[in-house]
């Protein structure tokens, strides 16, 4: 056997475990965003554009760049 037959041997491993990382950030990322809505709805603040419930849910299915995008959106204007 040499390097490269064992490399694409181990190939369905090595994506199983970045599928499993990767869902593993998008839940701990939703989590942070949902934590996050509701705290400002705890500080009489509404979140822009849709619920918290909406952002946790699409930060869930897009992960750290919809995160980012909250991010943008809720904390670096202040709230009105």
């Amino acid at each position: 056997m040499n390097f490269f037959t064992d490399v694409i041997n181990q190939l369905p491993s090595i994506h199983l475990m970045i599928v499993v990382i990767s869902a593993i950030v998008h839940i701990l990322f939703s989590g942070a965003v949902a934590k996050d809505a509701g705290e400002l709805i705890k500080r009489g603040l509404k979140t822009h554009l849709v619920s918290g419930v909406t952002w946790a849910f699409a930060t869930l299915i897009g992960g750290p760049l919809v995160a980012v995008g909250y991010w943008f959106i809720h904390h670096l204007k202040p709230h009105k």
